[in-house]
């Protein structure tokens, strides 16, 4: 449950305590100059997609939309507290898409977590050191969605998951990304790239996690995009 205290400045702050393996972690995520009340279930569980290519933002909702028929909004790294944007965010969406860059995204993760979102990263599995700098910072487990590919490719995937240490640090879940891809590519077009894939598989899998969320709530879903 989160609640809501004042710093030094009379400025309130979501306070939060996040469970990770066998240890509780107090976490205090800044709201600037919110007014209003705070849910104590904060994001309630809306998947919160992390990335670091604003081009990917597509793939991503487009993966939401078909997979969840969820309602998308785009939240990009500004000066306001990240905190208020996401509950601000969330009070209309089903999926958040979080454009940041790689020096903020550990940190983007935590906040979305403590505020009981499932922070979904789109984890550049075809550039480690862009990968580990993307999850530098960030302590506590995820769901990582990777794209379910057949081949060579699945080898780079595993491989890739392995030397990041996924595996062992967080949840694998292996997703089929072709509802985000375009169905109307151009026969010469290129394959899409490892970066696409995976975007794509966090998408839907957002999308996926929206619905159940949908469905335990007792919503109807919206119309079709």
């Amino acid at each position: 449950m989160i609640t809501v205290e004042h710093d030094a400045d009379g400025l309130p702050r979501a306070v939060a305590r996040v469970i990770v393996g066998v240890r509780t972690e107090i976490v205090r995520v800044p709201l600037g100059r919110w007014r209003g009340e705070v849910d104590p279930g904060g994001l309630r569980s809306t998947p919160v997609v992390v990335l670091t290519r604003t081009e990917l933002a597509p793939l991503v909702r487009r993966g939401a939309e078909r997979a969840g028929r969820a309602e998308v909004a785009t939240v990009e790294a500004r000066d306001a507290p990240l905190g208020a944007r996401l509950l601000r965010a969330a009070s209309a969406a089903e999926v958040l898409v979080l454009v940041t860059d790689e020096a903020s995204a550990g940190a983007s993760l935590v906040v979305a977590r403590a505020l009981e979102g499932r922070p979904l990263p789109v984890v550049p599995l075809g550039d480690e050191a862009a990968a580990g700098a993307m999850l530098r910072g960030c302590w506590v487990d995820l769901d990582v969605a990777v794209p379910s590919v057949d081949g060579v490719l699945r080898e780079r995937v595993r491989v890739a998951a392995e030397h990041l240490g996924l595996f062992t640090d967080h949840h694998v879940v292996e997703v089929d990304p072709r509802p985000a891809l375009e169905d109307d590519r151009a026969p010469d077009a290129a394959d899409p790239t490892l970066r696409e894939l995976t975007a794509g598989a966090a998408g839907v899998l957002a999308g996926r996690l929206a619905a159940r969320n949908r469905s335990w709530r007792g919503d109807t879903a919206p119309s079709a995009p």
